[in-house]
């Protein structure tokens, strides 16, 4: 006797395996899921027309935010290396706290000369949007643009037609959740519910803190975002920063900087370079 003709009950247990998926697909193509996979093959070719005409405009009206950006030259402090620039650099990021979140604040600095410092640590939004020295690439789509910065973070602005999230889904992450959208060459975005500060030594906001960006070129070289914060719990006004980042001219692909050390600094003399040191 063959092994396929044992009793059910004797036969190995791949073999009823196979059967019972036998018998479940021979059943299945009556079920409901099985037409609406169906449905879903018959309404593909409507999303697979990846080279349509209308996808290649909406590429096509895109700007030019290709190649790696900095904020600024960092020394080995992390800061710009020129002291006029570190002064213009500090002197807006000091957010208009009202009396009660600046005693807060105050109190939380306090505790924080008490504590080591950390080196790896999440910089996240809007921190590294504010100030920082860590290179970044900006990739640009219809319906996303991603950033993604050293020390392995990375930003998603999603602009294709969504929402921010109902406030029952706007539960406190390192980026926030941003959602935008293009008014001709300006990226125009709204981000909600961060969890980390707006400097990396600084105190978070509330809860309530929303951002309101329009990053755009202005000049070829020169990305420029116009950033306003609104906290009604923890501001007394709306605090408006201007941020520019620079085209960094001599490298040539992306090579993040890990906390831990990769074996090769891509700063030489606070600029930085593909080239070895």
């Amino acid at each position: 006797m063959g092994r396929t003709d044992l009793p059910v009950t004797r036969r190995p247990a791949e073999f009823r395996r196979i059967e019972a998926f036998r018998t479940e697909r021979q059943v299945s193509i009556f079920s409901p899921r099985f037409f609406s996979v169906l449905l879903l093959i018959a309404a593909g070719p409507a999303h697979a027309e990846l080279n349509s005409p209308q996808r290649v405009s909406d590429f096509a009206k895109l700007p030019d935010w290709s190649g790696l950006w900095e904020q600024f030259k960092s020394g080995a402090s992390g800061g710009p290396d020129d002291p006029a620039e570190l002064q213009a650099y500090l002197a807006p990021v000091h957010p208009p706290y009202n009396a009660a979140w600046r005693a807060r604040a105050a109190a939380a600095a306090k505790q924080r000369t008490n504590q080591p410092d950390f080196v790896c640590v999440i910089q996240g939004f809007p921190s590294l949007m504010i100030g920082s020295a860590l290179m970044f690439e900006a990739i640009v789509t219809p319906g996303e643009t991603l950033m993604t910065f050293d020390f392995s973070e990375d930003r998603h602005i999603y602009t294709d037609g969504r929402p921010l999230p109902p406030k029952d889904e706007q539960f406190p992450t390192s980026w926030g959740t941003s959602v935008g959208h293009w008014e001709g060459q300006t990226l125009v975005v709204d981000t909600v519910a961060t969890s980390l500060p707006v400097d990396a030594g600084g105190d978070r906001l509330s809860d309530q803190a929303a951002y309101h960006e329009r990053i755009r070129l202005i000049d070829p070289n020169t990305l420029e975002d116009q950033l306003t914060i609104t906290d009604p719990v923890a501001l007394t006004g709306p605090w408006q920063l201007t941020r520019h980042y620079t085209r960094v001219p001599n490298m040539t692909r992306f090579v993040p900087e890990e906390c831990e050390g990769n074996g090769r600094d891509v700063r030489v003399n606070g600029s930085f370079t593909i080239a070895p040191p």
